[in-house]
């Protein structure tokens, strides 16, 4: 009977055991790229995002590129201070477990029934083993407090919170000879980014002057140009797609238009997304050009875009994006926008890179004594924050 009941206990604890792994297959401890580890249940890891419940920050949804390490969590371990029960004395230990003699020993026939019990000889204790002496200059070890450390931890970064980035650029050239030359560029953008959304705000300014030597001032101004706009994309998560927003303002002193305000709207879908590595996005849509100044005409237009980013190492990358808008009523009148960039990351400054690239405006049916191509290339630094 004795067996049959340890079988049955043993077999309780392994499927105690198998229920209890089972039960905490969900629970994961997430290690971010900041050093901060969240707990929490699994819910999805699809499209670049993870999605775990917090038991305090409740839904999180992480970009898998913030991830270093992902690992099933163990136990919660038990309450270190819990008092445990001493062991029972030696003593008590042997005569509860000691043996009685046999019937019919000769202790057992001499012994009167009455005769009362020797008393018992006290034990003499060991000598303490001495601690070893501590090496020199070592610190004495200290005991682990595992809730103290719980208590005092920093609270984890929450991954939905908003990103903000920036950067600007300056790329300027001088030239006295002959003729006296000055090119000039300015570039600014502004970034907020969730898992769920992302704004950017960009500005591009071009100014190139040409004079003869000993002319007084800048001379003739041969480029002007502005180029504003501002970019919202909505991204449907879990899913690949997004819904996109886009609104853009360009000044060109060499285009009969000069000024010209574009609105754009549609949807988009993300190909591949890999930030540390190789992403691409093409979107879809429709909107209006208004143009102002030598001429006023108002006319709805088309969208097509296609972006490609390139993390060609830890320190350089490569962009290249192209966006199509075609006048609705007019099929063959149609405006393209083409850019590569390329930057290196330099040592000597945190954020502080090298920049090139080269961009090209093309009307395919531009205005009386205008260019239908213009095309700029530029080089200098770029700082991010």
């Amino acid at each position: 009977m004795s067996k049959l009941y340890n079988c049955a206990f043993g077999c309780f604890i392994v499927l105690s055991a198998a229920f209890s792994t089972i039960a905490m297959a969900d629970e994961v401890l997430i290690t971010l790229q900041s050093g901060d580890v969240i707990r929490g249940t699994l819910i999805s890891d699809a499209n670049g995002v993870v999605e775990i419940k917090h038991p305090n920050l409740g839904d999180l949804k992480i970009k898998r590129e913030s991830i270093t390490k992902m690992v099933p969590a163990p136990a919660v371990p038990n309450d270190p201070t819990a008092k445990t029960t001493p062991p029972a004395p030696a003593d008590a230990a042997a005569a509860t477990t000691a043996t009685p003699p046999a019937a019919g020993s000769v202790a057992a026939t001499t012994a009167p029934a009455t005769a009362p019990a020797p008393a018992p000889v006290p034990a003499t204790p060991a000598p303490a083993t001495p601690p070893a002496p501590a090496a020199e200059g070592a610190q004495p070890a200290k005991p682990l407090d595992i809730v103290g450390i719980l208590q005092t931890a920093p609270p984890a970064e929450d991954p939905n919170a908003p990103k903000w980035k920036g950067q600007v650029e300056l790329n300027a050239t001088f030239v006295s000879a002959d003729n006296t030359q000055l090119d000039m560029r300015a570039a600014a953008q502004a970034t907020r980014e969730t898992i769920d959304d992302k704004l950017k705000a960009y500005a591009e300014y071009y100014l190139k002057t040409l004079a003869n030597s000993g002319a007084s001032g800048f001379g003739d101004v041969t480029d002007n140009n502005l180029l504003t706009n501002v970019t919202y994309d909505r991204f449907l998560n879990p899913t690949k797609w997004l819904w996109f927003g886009k609104a853009q303002y360009q000044y060109d002193v060499n285009q009969g238009w000069e000024n010209r305000i574009q609105a754009w709207g549609g949807i988009g879908y993300r190909f591949y997304e890999d930030p540390k590595g190789f992403s691409l996005t093409g979107k879809l849509g429709l909107g209006a050009t208004h143009e102002f100044g030598s001429s006023d005409i108002t006319e709805p237009n088309g969208y097509a875009e296609i972006a490609l980013a390139w993390q060609l190492s830890d320190r350089q990358k490569l962009n290249l994006s192209s966006y199509i808008s075609p006048d609705l009523a007019n099929i063959e009148n149609f405006f393209v926008q083409t850019r590569l960039e390329w930057s290196m990351k330099l040592d000597i400054f945190s954020g502080l890179s090298l920049v090139a690239g080269l961009r090209d405006d093309y009307q395919s049916q531009p205005a009386d004594n205008a260019t239908g191509n213009d095309f700029r290339g530029y080089a200098g630094l770029k700082l991010e924050f």
